[in-house]
């Protein structure tokens, strides 16, 4: 997927307070979702996607979303606001880069676009998951016109992929057949920002009615995105400030044909086609006083009705509450919970300056106590820590286990009877390292911290001393790293 999108997840016209200012409407989580193609009419009416303007672009949030309060069992993991968009040099108002978009086709004349055959254009790229059916996903080969594609049924959708090195270009549509949507991406011009169709390969009865970003799933690009995590699952929330039509675009992602209320606006909820790769993901789109929001739901955990009440607890709030927001997370220890390592094993995280940061040790699940796993990570920009590590060789017990990691991480193992480690860096600051409760043998205990460097980033290779104490402050071991 693109590089701004998305796991995966970014958070449109003035905001106006009737809305998400405490909206006392539920969300209706029914399935919402019909047969390919389904008959106008069916379900509410979501907006249209046709307009005067065929790009519809978002524009920068004049107020931002809370959620407030927190549900019980979630935790707020990031939360950010990107105002230029897509690239660090595009404004939509100002010009400069252009985003990549998608365009979406369909029916002119129905008054809900994704009531009936839709057929959407885009190009995926910038990670190891692109957008679409998995690889190895059973297909078909066909000429494109020098180029081979790849036409793949899944869900209620027929998809023609070109795949390239770490890209994806494609032509889906629903309620369309086989035979066009191959014509369609014969015709396909993916070489500008906005991918569009040959006038002569659109399918019958269909126009172009909107182009948007980003072009393969909701959310990402400009505006708000809050991860929140919870029971060995993931929430994001994407907000952009645009016209409604967009919540057309992004709603064609889900595989819901007949829309579904959310907070009692129609919208549309099911399950992603999206992110091939990753586990299923379900999303609830969209538009609400001058907005367009996108909730997505993974993981492997079971969310029950948290969905229900992050939807409600939704509400518009100020920038003053968003900076309070984003402060408390900056300036929180890591959760073994928001955190890529192993779900066993020793843990430890702090806070030093501006760094957040977290270590982790386990025995190997596979060598046993014949090799130890570390995983460290900064959480800093709150993207989960990357979960780095390695192995170590265990001492015998009673030795203390020093090693530096990168970001200027460093921890190991304390050995019995250890209540207080300290770590001496090289400019004689002694900092005290967090103890987890438990090491990966009886009596051991885990410790790490991070040492800041004044100058440039820390290496693998920085000189400290560990020293570990007893309940008496008798020194067990010590040890240079």
């Amino acid at each position: 997927m693109t590089s701004g999108s998305r796991v995966r997840t970014a958070l449109l016209v003035v905001i106006m307070a009737a809305g998400l200012t405490g909206c006392a409407d539920t969300a209706d989580t029914a399935d919402g979702a019909g047969a390919p193609g389904s008959v106008a009419g069916e379900g509410p009416a979501r907006p249209a996607a046709g307009g005067e303007d065929l790009v519809v672009d978002a524009l920068p949030l004049e107020a931002p979303v809370i959620l407030d309060p927190v549900p019980e069992g979630l935790l707020v993991t990031e939360v950010s606001y990107n105002r230029l968009g897509s690239g660090a040099d595009y404004d939509a108002s100002a010009g400069g880069h252009e985003p990549g978009r998608a365009t979406l086709y369909g029916d002119p004349d129905l008054v809900d676009t994704l009531d009936g055959p839709v057929l959407l254009v885009g190009r995926s790229e910038g990670s190891a998951s692109l957008a679409g059916p998995e690889y190895d996903a059973p297909g078909e080969d066909v000429d494109l016109g020098g180029r081979t594609g790849r036409v793949v049924q899944e869900a209620d959708r027929t998809w023609v992929v070109i795949d390239g090195n770490d890209y994806r270009e494609f032509v889906v549509g629903r309620g369309i057949g086989e035979d066009e949507l191959v014509a369609a991406a014969r015709g396909a011009d993916f070489g500008s920002p906005t991918a569009t169709l040959a006038s002569d390969s659109v399918p019958a009865g269909l126009e172009p009615l909107i182009a948007g970003s980003p072009e393969d799933g909701p959310g990402g690009g400009p505006g708000e995105l809050m991860t929140i995590q919870g029971n060995g699952s993931y929430l994001s929330v994407s907000v952009v400030r645009a016209d409604p039509r967009l919540s057309a675009l992004w709603g064609f992602w889900t595989e819901d044909s007949t829309g579904t209320l959310v907070r009692g606006r129609a919208g549309s909820v099911g399950t992603l086609s999206a992110d091939a790769g990753r586990p299923e993901a379900r999303g609830w789109i969209w538009a609400e006083d001058g907005t367009v929001l996108a909730v997505v739901a993974g993981g492997a955990g079971d969310l029950g009705g948290t969905v229900d009440q992050v939807l409600e607890n939704l509400r518009v709030g100020t920038w003053a509450e968003f900076e309070e927001m984003d402060r408390g997370l900056r300036t929180r220890p890591p959760t073994r919970e928001e955190s890529v390592c192993p779900p066993d094993g020793g843990f430890v995280s702090g806070v030093e300056g501006t760094t957040r940061w977290a270590f982790q040790l386990s025995p190997n699940p596979v060598a046993g106590m014949n090799e130890w796993i570390t995983c460290y990570g900064d959480f800093t920009d709150g993207g989960g820590g990357g979960g780095r590590g390695g192995t170590i060789i265990p001492p015998p017990v009673g030795e203390l286990t020093v090693q530096g990691f990168g970001y200027g991480i460093v921890g190991g193992v304390a050995p019995p009877g250890t209540v207080r480690v300290t770590v001496g860096a090289a400019d004689g600051r002694v900092l005290e390292a967090p103890l987890s409760d438990q090491g990966p043998r009886p009596g051991e205990r885990v410790w790490g911290t991070f040492i800041p460097e004044p100058g440039p980033p820390p290496t693998d290779a920085l000189p400290f001393t560990v020293t570990a104490y007893d309940a008496a402050g008798a020194v067990l071991d010590s040890r240079a790293g």
